[in-house]
């Protein structure tokens, strides 16, 4: 097998991966595979990593300094690497588990988390000082404060629901194009068999947990499904892949990568209130715009 066929296989498929993770994080993270590869290195041993170094950008962010936002931006950026890494591991040994899938969202989660709420400190302990300039003027009152905290939530609940929709479709092209994913209602019902299996031997109490999480989360999306009866089957492969996979493309740049990569420039640039309006105004707007076309669109294939 040649490098670039190696490499692809280490890939959900091209359609379904993030811009910014072809062209950037993906290739890192599969020459650090190959450097790493005769070491045992686990996918979860990866993603607790991820998450070590995630977590500490975070922290870095919430310095308030031009210096620390620029480290914590290389702690990010190394974190989504690692992020990309832990799969093509898990794709390339064939020894990824469906426990293991859930962690590393669950890690992605409490990083995303952390990053949202470092900077939320760091703009506030900014405001403080009166050093931070808002909107183009320099304020330091309780109205910069709420302002500060309005946008980090409205910024960092916005990021988690456009990644939730990219996720769904995403796995939705899977299924239907690739038959790499199972549906949800196969999903559900064989963590739901494992979480009885694992109650009854009252073993592994992270994992029992990390189920449940998913379950819930998983049955959320299912409601996203329209109420359709069980008689409605699934258009062809090629029908569906012609129809979506310029909408699944545009589905990506909404996705948790972007987000990411969007973080790291404004650090860098030390201006985290453009990240939080971009991720409130024209990526929600984008969200909108994409939901309305995919609804449009299914309703055509799955009438």
């Amino acid at each position: 097998m040649s490098l670039i066929e190696e490499y692809k296989s280490s890939l959900k498929t091209v359609e379904a991966e993030e811009v910014f993770d072809l062209l950037i994080y993906r290739p890192l993270a599969f020459l650090f595979v190959k450097i790493t590869y005769s070491i045992n290195l686990t996918p979860n041993i990866v993603s607790a990593i991820a998450m070590l170094v995630g977590v500490i950008g975070g922290i870095l962010f919430g310095f308030g300094r031009k210096d620390y936002n620029a480290l914590g931006a290389i702690c990010y950026f190394s974190c989504n690497v690692l992020d990309c890494a832990d799969g093509q591991i898990a794709r390339l040994k064939k020894n990824g588990t469906k426990v293991g899938r859930i962690v590393d969202g669950f890690i992605d989660y409490i990083v995303s988390i952390t990053v949202f709420v470092g900077i939320g400190i760091g703009m506030t302990s900014l405001v403080h000082s009166g050093s931070l300039n808002l909107i183009g003027l320099k304020v330091i009152s309780i109205n910069a404060m709420i302002y500060v905290w309005l946008i980090v939530i409205l910024a960092g609940v916005s990021s988690a629901l456009q990644a939730f929709y990219f996720d769904f479709y995403r796995n939705k092209f899977l299924e239907i194009v690739h038959n790499k994913f199972s549906s949800l209602e196969d999903e559900l019902k064989d963590f739901r068999n494992e979480l009885e299996a694992l109650e009854g031997k009252n073993e592994k109490p992270f994992d029992r947990f990390l189920i449940k999480i998913y379950l819930m989360y998983s049955s959320f999306q299912l409601k996203l499904q329209s109420n359709k009866k069980e008689s409605v089957t699934n258009p062809s492969s090629e029908i569906y892949y012609q129809k979506n996979k310029l909408l699944l493309r545009l589905w990506s740049f909404i996705g948790s990568t972007t987000h990411i990569t969007l973080c790291i420039v404004c650090a860098f640039l030390n201006n985290f209130e453009l990240f939080l309006i971009l991720c409130i105004v024209p990526l929600n707007l984008l969200m909108i715009i994409l939901l309305t076309v995919q609804k449009n669109s299914d309703r055509k294939l799955f009438s």
